[in-house]
């Protein structure tokens, strides 16, 4: 390794043999000469079937990821960053937890571990339960695949905070389902969010308060879930603004939202 003191030579990426890059901790140019097993070696190599076996892992985690983004599409927007690298290793852990199979071949039971699915937070700056802060109550009847969902009374300023200066707000739910074992080519294909559009509230003004209320999310036909599937209901919350006096508009990148909970 060696660090790069010319400041005219501002490199990011390779030049031939070498490959320059900065780390966090610093503001310097580091440069390496490339190196490593070839990627014919690690595919054919008896000396790389552990890491054969580790990627097969890992490319299932992405498939599991991929599933929970299916299942939450309605309220992905609301997202702040990129939360595809903490889905998927959540995953992973969920994939180590299984002891029936060996390695290169464990499965994403999310029938059996979805409780730890329950929460995760689409946003960093605005958490969901720092912008709506009472708890809201879900039950899951998995005979009809359909959740009820008790919205709480809200009094901004006091128990919701909005902190994106905008005059509309709303809550949007939503329902979708997981198969364990992850998403695989004919997943898309199979509907797993449920409903084509989300539930939501009215829109209220920031500054008014919202008395709560009792949402009931169901699919058009109800389906009785089988033992390898799993319902996720996410809620999330979005701004608004005025267009004319009769149309509101949603504002993007404005919002938080999170998997409510899982069954």
């Amino acid at each position: 390794m060696a660090i790069v003191t010319n400041k005219l030579l501002d490199i990011n990426g390779s030049l031939g043999m070498f490959s320059f890059y900065k780390r966090r901790d610093s503001d310097k140019i580091i440069a390496r000469t490339k190196g490593g097993a070839t990627r014919k070696q690690i595919q054919k190599s008896p000396k790389f079937a552990l890491t054969r076996l580790n990627n097969d892992e890992f490319g299932d985690a992405a498939k599991g990821g991929c599933a929970i983004r299916l299942a939450i599409f309605h309220i992905r927007h609301l997202a702040d960053y990129n939360f595809t690298p903490t889905m998927n290793a959540l995953c992973r852990s969920i994939m180590k937890m299984d002891i029936h199979r060996p390695l290169g071949i464990r499965k994403t039971e999310f029938s059996e571990y979805r409780h730890l699915l329950d929460g995760f937070n689409l946003n960093k700056r605005y958490p969901f339960n720092n912008v709506v802060k009472p708890p809201v109550y879900c039950t899951i009847d998995r005979n009809t695949a359909s959740a009820t969902v008790q919205l709480p009374e809200l009094t901004p300023g006091i128990n919701l905070s909005l902190p994106w200066q905008y005059p509309m707000y709303r809550i949007v739910l939503s329902i979708g389902i997981l198969w364990d074992g992850g998403a695989d080519r004919h997943y898309a294909a199979s509907a797993p969010m449920l409903i084509s559009q989300p539930v939501t509230t009215a829109w209220r003004l920031a500054a008014q308060a919202y008395k709560g209320e009792t949402i009931i999310l169901q699919p058009g036909t109800a389906q009785k879930l089988r033992d390898d599937e799993t319902l996720v209901v996410s809620i999330g919350i979005e701004m608004g603004t005025l267009i004319s006096d009769a149309v509101i508009e949603r504002v993007k990148y404005a919002g938080s939202g999170k998997i409510l909970i899982t069954g």
